[in-house]
């Protein structure tokens, strides 16, 4: 299912707000909507949480979930890249050469200076999303948060997926 693949790529996608981060207990917590051509809409929620840094391989334990409806997934491995601050001051500093726009974004948890880029869905292609059958475009707010993610809106043939920022929590 299209909505499935979005949001597991969406959730999975943003690989890590400021002071310092990525840090072991940093969280953050999305929810939106996936809302039909029939109007039909469903609750979608997800979350990102550091759970530990493994000093040898520098890696961080990262557990992901997401649910939408009664669908619901949670994974928890090991990664090597994650979101920092100096990521952040990358993707911002080169925004708009790319074909971004800075933006302002408010979202439950705040509002939050980012960089906002529309693509095509075959763009997302090895990034987190998923080759399927609702074609559309796909609109991300990237921001100086844990994980990077601010906001996402999908909008295709079946529909439009969006989901926000509704939590973050720093680890100590």
């Amino acid at each position: 299912m299209k909505a499935k693949n979005i949001i597991a790529g969406l959730v999975f996608l943003a690989a890590n707000y400021a002071v310092a981060y990525p840090m072991v207990g940093d969280k953050v917590e999305w929810k939106g909507t996936v809302v039909g051509t029939d109007g039909t809409s469903t609750e979608v929620l997800g979350s990102k949480e550091v759970l530990e840094q493994d000093p040898t391989t520098m890696k961080w334990l990262v557990k992901s979930w997401y649910k939408m409806g009664k669908w619901e997934k949670m994974e928890t491995k090991y990664a090597k890249k994650m979101w920092t601050p100096e990521k952040w001051t990358t993707v911002q500093t080169n925004c708009v050469a790319r074909g971004g726009m800075l933006e302002d974004v408010t979202v439950p948890a705040g509002t939050f200076s980012t960089c906002k880029f529309t693509k095509s869905d075959e763009d997302f292609v090895g990034l987190g999303k998923h080759d399927d059958d609702d074609d559309g475009t796909m609109t991300m707010w990237m921001g100086d948060v844990p994980f990077g993610v601010v906001k996402v809106m999908h909008t295709g043939d079946k529909g439009t997926k969006t989901i926000e920022l509704n939590t973050v929590t720093l680890g100590q």
